[in-house]
């Protein structure tokens, strides 16, 4: 009786699996980044247990609550690449995001892209010369029509 508790323990810890979620994170998981302007390194489900199984991440844009759907093969062991990859976000939007596989999931993570500004509204600060810089250009000029002048004078004049 008591093996059939332990088999029976065992079964029901398998069914209500949860699948950690998380972004990774440069101090600890030896990547560069894992947020970015518009997507999220997410780190993948372990290959132990999913690997080679179809899995989706689905994940929904806070406040409009637009949702979306990502399905990918988790890879088996040994994994190549560090984590999951989530493009096409907007700049600076919160999101919720969830693993599923089978009829496993993971709790919801949160989370919000890094903002950042279009480079072509940064202001360069210098939008025409400065009185040295025309100074400096005249001069250089004077000097350069001089040296063509003299090498022309010098080379005729033999």
């Amino acid at each position: 009786m008591l093996t059939v508790l332990f088999i029976l323990g065992a079964l029901c810890s398998l069914n209500f699996a949860e699948i950690p979620i998380k972004v990774l994170n440069p101090e600890t998981d030896g990547v560069v980044a894992g947020r970015f302007p518009n997507s999220f390194l997410l780190k993948l489900p372990d290959c132990s247990t999913y690997g080679s199984k179809f899995a989706e991440l689905l994940y929904t844009e806070l406040p409009s609550n637009e949702t979306n759907t990502e399905p990918f093969t988790v890879p088996s062991c040994p994994v190549s690449q560090p984590g999951y990859l989530l493009t096409g976000l907007k700049n600076g939007t919160t999101y919720n995001m969830m693993y599923a596989i089978e009829k496993d999931t993971s709790k919801v993570l949160t989370d919000t892209t890094t903002t950042v500004i279009d480079y072509q509204q940064i202001n360069s600060g210098l939008p025409a010369r400065s009185g040295a810089m025309v100074v400096i250009t005249v001069i250089l000029s004077l000097a350069m029509v001089a040296l063509v002048a003299g090498l022309i004078i010098s080379v005729f004049s033999m």
